[in-house]
């Protein structure tokens, strides 16, 4: 398959580390479909369109699963061609800076983290499998985060739940798949300049990166880049890892 018919779809992608990687991956030449909820979708997608690139967007819940089956039509001639999966839409509530902890978590709060972090992945990828095990070539990546393997102050138990939950289910699949030409793998974000980290309070953030080796947080680009390789044919014989982007903050 040459890459202008490996179609890839990324959830999450209006902002931050989606709009990095579908950015990516439209300059690498792949057809592009930005997912998303978010107001700035629309935005995104004319930007990268501008530029020349062939890119279409979808706004939907990925945690209901009635909106999910309707992938297939509305991306209409280009479900055929759908060959690279990115689950990158995550939500990370704050409350004034900061995360709840469990005492004080409400249950709605706890079951909408859950429904778009881990049901919502496991919704579209369920949903897109057929199509890239068709090709006999198919590629998944999983956005997890440091947090699914190692405490980490900043985001809530639901969402390193989630995270922990992608890993396991990343893992599963890559094996139930294999057989089909399909990989699944996870990149493992450390802390990322994002509209996600721009939610808590700057001197937290400002303490994070003073701990990491680096010096300094990462940036959404440099998540993208690991994506890129991939989703590339060079990466055919890795599927049911995790690949650490974290400036040296988490060595194991």
């Amino acid at each position: 398959m040459d890459v202008k018919d490996k179609i890839a779809l990324v959830t999450g992608a209006a902002r931050g580390l989606g709009a990095a990687i579908a950015a990516r991956l439209a300059q690498a030449g792949h057809p592009v479909v930005l997912l998303d909820q978010d107001p700035e979708l629309e935005q995104r997608a004319a930007l990268l369109q501008s530029g020349g690139h062939a890119v279409r967007w979808v706004r939907l819940d990925i945690s209901s699963e009635p909106a999910v089956l309707e992938l297939p039509k509305l991306l209409g001639d280009w479900w055929p061609k759908l060959a690279i999966l990115v689950n990158n839409a995550g939500i990370s509530p704050k409350h004034e800076g900061r995360k709840r902890e469990v005492i004080d978590m409400p249950l709605d709060e706890w079951r909408r983290v859950l429904d778009v972090n881990l049901t919502g992945t496991f919704l579209v990828t369920r949903t897109c499998l057929p199509v890239l095990k068709s090709h006999g070539w198919g590629r998944i990546v999983m956005i997890t985060s440091q947090a699914a393997r190692t405490r980490t102050p900043v985001p809530g138990a639901h969402y390193s739940a989630t995270k922990a939950g992608m890993t396991g289910l990343a893992r599963v699949l890559a094996g139930e798949v294999a057989g089909a030409g399909v990989t699944v793998n996870c990149v493992a974000p450390g802390r990322i300049e994002s509209s996600m980290t721009a939610g808590v309070d700057s001197q937290v953030n400002s303490q994070h990166a003073a701990g990491i080796p680096a010096g300094r947080m990462g940036k959404p680009e440099e998540v993208a880049e690991t994506v890129a390789f991939l989703v590339s044919d060079g990466a055919g014989y890795s599927t049911g890892a995790s690949f650490d982007v974290n400036g040296g903050s988490f060595m194991n």
